[in-house]
């Protein structure tokens, strides 16, 4: 059986709860540092949806040692890179430098772990950027769909809103709230942090020690005790809005990453879709059209639709397993549905044999060797894992989707797709206005 091509990993825990996953990687010409919190959209509250994404761009905007700009600029001049991203479960900042500079991020995030001063005059003009951000999302048909049919989805639980929030509420927010959000989540206790590539064990101990040891601060525990309610029936909602032709996704409720049919979904995920956030084989998210994948040969192959695929992103609660499509020109919303629905059906019935099977699982072994490929992507991946809740799932639910057989695959989607509990949202195009309607040539015909 093939096997995670994962480094070795020094674990240990601070005295003040922070996390530490060191792996060097004595070739490696550069050392990537990531500090991830468990702390994502699923730890807002309505009123405040939208305050994780925007802490995390608050926290480039000035700490105790840093001033605007600054930060960016520390890391940059060395000849390194850096970014940030929030998820719904997690927060994550990184900077992947030459090995001479490693003390340059680890002294950063050292100080704007607690020590952030999120300015009133920043959060203003952030306010503009994080708006234009969710605006300029809304103007992809896409982005709607996807933000409407977790809304509908969920009822309770906070998987229900976007990361990016809500418009009314970026407006409203005020600094208190803002501040609030990181002085309640940001300390050593919720953060985890990852350092992989070219550096000595001893020497990056003693640094680690050194800077992150003396912080101190009571935060509280991001682990969520929602549960959302069992649904009971379909669920369906069309919206209508610029675009070019009509898009259907179709979701149903999925295990959390830690249950064990996540073997069998990321397969599925594999087979329909032809990636997977677990194992992506284009780089962190991946690509999402795949000519060899079952929706693309179904649908785009055969006229029906410009594009389709599969999503099942990996979640600490329960979430979603989605289908969707956009129609090719002239293809009604309700043969795209039924389209998708039918390939749905087709694996309940087992359809899916050992060949392809077979064929899934080398796709699998591939994007399993590019998601360690480099320091980088291994930094990540082990912060991603240990978010998600440990790190020992990467290579249990790799070892287990290797051992599954086709009938495995087959009571997983009886499971999945079988019954009434769906999720059904619709995207329909505006019709042309009449100003932009073709006019007709000429009058009446001559005889």
């Amino acid at each position: 059986m093939a096997s995670l091509p994962a480094p070795a990993v020094h674990r240990r825990v601070l005295p003040n709860g922070l996390e530490v996953l060191l792996a060097p990687r004595p070739a490696s010409p550069v050392v990537s540092v990531w500090l991830w919190y468990r702390v994502g959209s699923k730890n807002e509250a309505p009123g405040t949806t939208g305050a994780a994404h925007w802490l995390e761009h608050m926290l480039f905007k000035g700490s105790r040692r840093y001033r605007v700009g600054e930060i960016d600029r520390k890391i940059v001049e060395v000849g390194g890179i850096l970014n940030a991203f929030t998820d719904t479960d997690f927060t994550a900042y990184f900077a992947t430098v030459p090995r001479d500079h490693a003390a340059a991020p680890l002294d950063i995030e050292a100080d704007r772990m607690t020590g952030a001063t999120i300015p009133s005059e920043e959060i203003d003009r952030e306010r503009s950027v994080v708006l234009s951000e969710r605006e300029g999302n809304e103007n992809h048909p896409v982005f709607r769909v996807e933000e409407e049919i977790y809304s509908l989805a969920f009822r309770e639980h906070p998987y229900r809103w976007d990361a990016l929030g809500s418009v009314q509420d970026i407006r409203g927010m005020a600094r208190e709230a803002l501040y609030g959000f990181y002085r309640r989540y940001y300390g050593p206790p919720n953060g985890t942090l990852v350092v992989v590539g070219g550096f000595e064990l001893p020497a990056m101990v003693r640094e680690v020690e050194r800077r992150f040891g003396p912080i101190r601060a009571k935060v509280s525990d991001p682990q969520l005790r929602a549960v959302e309610p069992k649904q009971r029936g379909e669920r369906r909602s069309s919206i209508q809005g610029p675009g070019s032709t009509p898009i259907v996704r179709i979701a149903w409720k999925a295990p959390a990453v830690s249950d064990p049919k996540a073997s069998a979904l990321l397969l599925l995920d594999l087979y329909l879709g032809g990636e997977n956030a677990l194992y992506p084989t284009g780089g962190f998210r991946g690509a999402r059209d795949h000519p060899t994948a079952r929706l693309y040969q179904a649908l785009v192959d055969r006229g029906l639709a410009v594009r389709a695929g599969s999503d099942w992103p990996p979640r600490v609660h329960p979430g979603l397993f989605s289908l969707f499509a956009q129609a090719s020109p002239g293809v009604p919303g309700d043969r795209l549905e039924s389209a998708l629905l039918s390939e749905s059906e087709r694996l309940t019935r087992g359809l899916l044999g050992p060949a392809e099977l077979r064929r899934l699982k080398e796709r699998l072994v591939r994007g399993a060797s590019l998601a360690w490929e480099g320091s980088t992507r291994s930094a990540f991946r082990l912060g991603f894992f240990r978010s998600l809740g440990d790190l020992r799932w990467d290579r249990s639910i790799f070892e287990r989707a290797l051992r599954l057989r086709p009938e495995d695959l087959r009571e997983t989607a009886r499971e999945l797709f079988q019954g009434p509990a769906r999720t059904v949202v619709r995207y329909e195009v505006d019709p042309p206005s009449p100003a932009s309607r073709p006019r007709r040539k000429g009058g009446r015909k001559r005889p």
